[in-house]
C-alpha cells in the first residue's frame, strides 16, 4: 500500500513562508485527526526544498537533515 501523500503549496506555486508552512502542517494534522481512533502513523518524512530570498536552494546544516521525536508526557504515555 503506498504512503499517504500530503502536499503543501503556496498560491500559484509561490514559495511558502515558515508561518504558512506551520499553518499548513497544523491543517494537515487537524484533517488527519478524524482517523486517530483507528490508525497510527508508522513514520513520516517531510521533504522541504528551502530557498533564500533570491530563490537559491540552501542547506540548514551539514547533513541537511533533522530528526524530531515528538515529546510525550508521562501522563500521555500512561493515559492519565
Amino acid at each position: 500500500m503506498p504512503a499517504l501523500k500530503v502536499k503543501l503549496r503556496g498560491k500559484d506555486n509561490s514559495a511558502l513562508t515558515m508561518q504558512q508552512l506551520g499553518e499548513g502542517l497544523r491543517e494537515a494534522a487537524e484533517t488527519l485527526k478524524q482517523y486517530e481512533d483507528g490508525y497510527r502513523i508508522k513514520s513520516a518524512t517531510l521533504y522541504l526544498t528551502m530557498i533564500d530570498e533570491h530563490g537559491t536552494p540552501v542547506c540548514i546544516n551539514k547533513t541537511n537533515e533533522l530528526t524530531i521525536y515528538p515529546y510525550q508526557s508521562a501522563a500521555e504515555e500512561h493515559k492519565l
